[in-house]
């Protein structure tokens, strides 16, 4: 799982999240996910994935400093990380069918960097050293997914 989510442009949280911080898609990072978001108009009606877009988005947003600031304590990495999942898991129940596929690699994707960002205490640095995590840079299946997903969002939200 942007993935610098956000409706106005939107981005879909991509791989390569932990070492850096924690990914953001639509070839932005993590770390600018705290960036003001650039407005466009937008004449298509906000539909539920969007929405779930939007929220990941947010809740994406408390581990977006990980590589400046090192880690977060273990309470508020435990709210973050559980948020970020329930979002992820909202967004692919929302995605549409020509996506949904593309949504699921993606954020099962996130879920690995995630599972191995808590395993390292929150330490980003270690988390992107795990093989999981490694072996996912490298994935040009999981790229081509973003990258479909990326230009659905941008397309559509």
């Amino acid at each position: 799982m942007r993935f610098a989510w956000g409706p106005r442009p939107l981005s879909v949280m991509v791989p390569a999240m932990i070492v850096g911080a924690v990914v953001a898609g639509c070839g932005s990072s993590v770390a600018d996910a705290d960036a003001p978001r650039p407005t466009r108009d937008r004449t298509a009606p906000f539909s539920p994935f969007c929405t779930a877009v939007d929220a990941n988005s947010a809740a994406l947003r408390p581990l977006a400093g990980l590589a400046v600031r090192g880690s977060l304590p273990p309470q508020e990495l435990t709210v973050a990380v559980d948020a970020l999942r329930r979002t992820g898991a909202d967004l692919v129940n929302a995605a549409p069918g020509d996506v949904r596929a593309d949504a699921e690699r993606v954020v099962a994707s996130v879920n690995v960097q995630l599972d191995a960002l808590v395993a390292n205490g929150g330490d980003a640095s270690a988390a992107g050293r795990e093989p999981g995590v490694a072996a996912q840079r490298d994935s040009t299946d999981l790229v081509a997914a973003n990258q479909r997903l990326s230009a659905y969002v941008s397309d559509n939200c």
